[in-house]
């Protein structure tokens, strides 16, 4: 992945470019010290002044109303600090609506709100303070000795994140809590972004460095130290990358710190960067008095022997690795979004979606999207899930729609660690009460159903949630939810229980995947990948004895889980290059036999091995299921005598098959 950049020949601005932000997927907007404010279209290459602003304007921030707050008439304007102390509400036209006196020095920051009911600022002489959205003064919520340069809402508009010489401080509007602060940089903190899932945080210091920290103030990543100072950085809207900008440098890098891509453009300082909506381009405002437009190319995805990758702006190409086959695919517009799995290539453009079977790519199905601004796309075996910022759309391989879920906060927010797909169920973390899971059932046939009639659970946790996974396999009442929370501990519940009950897998788990086709979990820890053969298994000794546990040399700092395919995990080493690693193909084969009932084909193969996880696993599942006479050899193959007898008096007594559920219980 890379960012290929283009610019004008010649620089439209005549002075120091000091902000720019995206209008929509097309128009940029930007200011600089020539007092203009420029308008820029990136699809057609043309460039219009909007306003020419006084002798005296010099801007110093511009934040754009969001699409997503408040009344469709105030979606059109602009805010912009300058160097004066003062801020301004600015429409499209370029006409000044509105200049409040904000601060003593030069009003460094300007934001509005997410939700548009307000906007904040930040100045040389210390102050934050809050305004409504007419520009009235709310309160004056910070009073520091030291200028502050970089101060960001929280996602949730209920906190703010400002910067003290070289440290962050959070401070919570709407509670007595006290603040977090720490100690960030060892030289001032020239920047900070708070990504739009509230998670993790980015500041860029003097000190040449850029660092991600967490909402509590641990550190995530720290990056190499760079020659000048880093002074300005950027979230992806879905929260998987950023950018950074410094004297001659534009760096893109993954959500965990590792680099994607560095460039280094003549363009002296990048002042300010912007993501478009659609998280597919970047504009970067240069001290030299260019606008640099970036687009996100050689995006790679792989699913079994295919390997597809974007190679231009409208071009997407499909390598089959078995056949040595490579098509390419030219789209009408522009692409954003792509998917690759479930033998389905899924690609969205600003208006269509289109869905490839992998056997045939010249004839997809294709229909028109609602909103364009695709910030997600999740695929399952029988549905793909859309996430757009008009809202959560899920959609058979044909192009039906099945469900529109209602989710109150904002979509494009969502991130790919808070939602999940399974082949009848969608799971989403609430924003709002990150302890709160909502599931909502999907329907799976021709009968489609409205979004009221929607089942919807509701599955609580003690803590705050990180990630979740649902299983790929079953019925829908056997439909399993593995949840990481704030200590990284795993979790596992049936969402479809009466009263779901949390079982406690493991701890200091980074990630987890489901087999797409069985019930087999994997987590990656530090140093270590592990299976979960089992994961109902009710009983500590059971879990222990299906749970496989191999060893990994120097994964690197914050490592990632990418994928299990027939036991086989991928796993993304800290510096970004991927290895396999052979985890639990066995145990994966056998889980394949039982998910069909295959129960005689599955004892063959523990007999041909002869592995204590693999008769562990068939003895747990051969017992839950009531097949007794495969579960007492079972049993018997892993010492459990106890339970051999047991089997034994039930076989002797009740000659006839218990229900699974009766066995269960008894």
């Amino acid at each position: 992945m890379k960012l290929k950049i283009s610019a004008f020949k010649e620089p439209k601005h005549l002075g120091v470019v000091s902000c720019v932000s995206w209008n929509n997927t097309e128009d940029v907007f930007s200011c600089g010290d020539d007092h203009q404010l420029l308008k820029w279209n990136v699809a057609s290459n043309e460039c219009v002044v909007v306003a020419t602003f006084p002798e005296d304007f010099f801007p110093t921030c511009m934040n754009l109303f969001p699409k997503s707050g408040g009344p469709k008439h105030q979606l059109d304007v602009i805010l912009i600090a300058t160097a004066d102390g003062r801020f301004h509400i600015i429409n499209n036209n370029g006409r000044i609506e509105k200049s409040v006196v904000a601060h003593q020095g030069a009003c460094l920051v300007a934001q509005w709100s997410p939700d548009g009911a307000g906007l904040l600022t930040g100045g040389e002489d210390g102050l934050v303070k809050i305004w409504s959205r007419n520009g009235l003064l709310r309160s004056t919520v910070i009073q520091s000795d030291l200028p502050c340069y970089g101060v960001a809402w929280s996602p949730d508009s209920g906190s703010i994140l400002y910067s003290k010489g070289n440290f962050l401080i959070i401070k919570h509007l709407n509670s007595n809590s006290k603040i977090t602060k720490w100690k960030a940089h060892e030289g001032v903190i020239v920047c900070v972004a708070w990504n739009a899932n509230k998670t993790l945080i980015i500041s860029g210091s003097e000190d040449g460095y850029s660092k991600i920290w967490d909402s509590y103030g641990q550190q995530i990543s720290v990056s190499v130290k760079h020659d000048q100072p880093i002074t300005s950085v950027s979230w992806s809207p879905a929260c998987d990358m950023f950018v950074i900008g410094s004297f001659n440098l534009i760096r893109l890098c993954n959500a965990n710190g590792w680099s994607h891509s560095m460039d280094r453009p003549s363009t002296g300082s990048i002042y300010s960067l912007g993501w478009s909506s659609d998280g597919t381009q970047v504009a970067a405002a240069c001290a030299n008095g260019n606008v640099l437009f970036a687009h996100v190319i050689d995006r790679e995805y792989t699913w079994k022997n295919f390997a597809c990758t974007q190679t231009g702006r409208k071009v997407v190409t499909v390598k089959d690795i078995m056949a040595d086959q490579s098509d390419q695919l030219d789209y009408p517009d522009r692409v954003i979004q792509i998917a690759l799995g479930f033998n389905h290539l899924v690609v969205t453009t600003v208006k269509q979606c289109f869905i490839h079977k992998l056997t045939s790519w010249n004839t997809p199905v294709t229909f028109d999207l609602k909103d364009g601004t695709v910030s997600l796309i999740l695929l399952a075996e029988k549905c793909i899930c859309i996430i757009e910022r008009s809202g959560i759309s899920v959609y058979s391989y044909m192009g039906r729609l099945l469900a529109s879920p209602r989710y109150g906060s904002r979509p494009e927010t969502i991130s790919r660690s808070t939602v999940t797909l399974g082949p009848d169920t969608l799971a989403l973390v609430d924003q709002t009460n990150t302890k709160t899971i909502h599931v909502f059932d999907l329907p799976t046939g021709l009968i489609v159903r409205s979004s009221s009639d929607n089942t919807v659970t509701k599955v609580t946790h003690k803590m705050t949630v990180s990630d979740i996974s649902l299983s790929q396999t079953g019925p829908i009442n056997d439909r399993q939810l593995a949840l990481l929370d704030y200590n990284r501990d795993l979790y596992v519940v049936t969402v479809k229980d009466p009263k779901p009950k949390f079982t406690k897998l493991g701890s200091q788990v980074l990630s987890i995947k489901w087999s797409p086709e069985t019930d087999l979990l994997v987590g990656l820890r530090a140093n270590s990948v592990v299976a979960w053969c089992c994961p109902k298994a009710k009983q500590p000794d059971w879990l222990t004895l299906t749970t496989i546990t191999k060893e990994i040399i120097d994964p690197g700092r914050n490592p990632a889980l990418i994928s299990i395919d027939e036991g086989i995990a991928v796993i993304c080493r800290g510096n970004g290059s991927l290895f396999h690693i052979s985890l639990a193909v066995l145990p994966e084969k056998l889980l394949k036999h039982l998910s069909v009932n295959q129960w005689q084909e599955a004892l063959q193969l523990c007999r041909t091995v002869e592995d204590e996880t693999l008769w562990a696993c068939l003895a747990i599942l051969a017992w839950q299921y009531n097949q007794l006479q495969v579960a007492e050899e079972a049993f018997c193959s892993i010492r459990q005598y106890y339970q051999v007898s047991y089997i034994q008096h039930l076989r002797s007594s009740i000659p006839e098959k218990l229900p699974s559920d009766e066995v269960a219980a008894l």
